[in-house]
């Protein structure tokens, strides 16, 4: 619900963003710009939908009262394009996905720890890419008119490919029991570092004045790591792929 509600939250700032949109136009005339935009400025915020399909996740499914989705949740973003041509962009791109759940040892045994209180743990998941990307517009962006003038089209459909880096953070704090003597370990499990990261998106810009537009972007994210901890030794990498769906607003300069 937290998360849920993060996530509903961030949207609506957006949306007041968007709103106050109308009154940048009245600084660059009615309904144009003074010349094609060379920069893009992007904010966004919307859903990363976790593939947790590595064995650290199935683990903690079987052993604590956690669902795949809990390693799901709110994921934001910040761009900076700039144009390399009417529709090719570079941008740089920074993200971060967080997703965090209490749980209780699932086993279906008779354990209590000595405040006689059930045997709890909190499991947080959190991935930060940094990418450099190239976008490109599958119709014009807008059109010239004349030297001194240039006009947004109301909807551009996109593409865009990505790679770079990410940093990532797997950790579980509290009570865990081993199931070799049956006692109670207070513990904080923890890993985390960086690994490279490569991403595939697409969308619409969505114009609502001549400076600000509307972005609805989906992008898949691939990247795996090594976890580093020797209290998660054995296991295979840590899977950090996922899917993001996300709203936000693009500044045109």
């Amino acid at each position: 619900m937290t998360t849920h509600r993060s996530t509903i939250i961030a949207l609506g700032a957006l949306f007041a963003l968007g709103l106050a949109a109308p009154l940048h136009a009245q600084r660059s005339g009615d309904g144009y710009l003074f010349h094609e935009p060379e920069t893009r400025l992007s904010i966004r915020a919307g859903y990363d939908h976790a593939n947790a399909g590595s064995d650290v996740f199935t683990q903690s499914i079987d052993m604590l009262t956690i669902n795949k989705r809990d390693f799901s949740g709110l994921t934001l973003g910040a761009e900076a394009g700039f144009a390399i041509s009417s529709r090719l962009d570079l941008s740089i791109d920074v993200g971060f996905s967080h997703a965090g759940k209490g749980s209780e040892d699932r086993r279906n045994i008779e354990i209590i720890n000595n405040d006689s209180l059930a045997i709890k743990q909190t499991t947080s998941f959190d991935r930060v890419p940094l990418t450099a990307n190239l976008r490109f517009y599958l119709t014009e962006p807008g059109r010239s008119i004349g030297k001194l003038a240039w006009i947004p089209n109301k909807i551009v459909p996109w593409i865009g490919i990505g790679g770079g880096m990410m940093w990532y953070r797997f950790r579980q704090q509290g009570d865990f029991v081993d199931y070799k003597t049956f006692n109670i370990i207070t513990s904080d499990l923890n890993s985390s570092g960086w690994t490279g990261t490569a991403q595939g998106m697409g969308g619409a810009d969505i114009s609502l004045s001549p400076h600000v537009a509307l972005r609805a972007d989906v992008r898949y994210v691939w990247a795996k790591a090594q976890l580093d901890s020797p209290a998660f030794s054995g296991f295979d990498r840590i899977d950090l792929s996922g899917v993001q769906g996300t709203l936000g607003l693009t500044y045109r300069l």
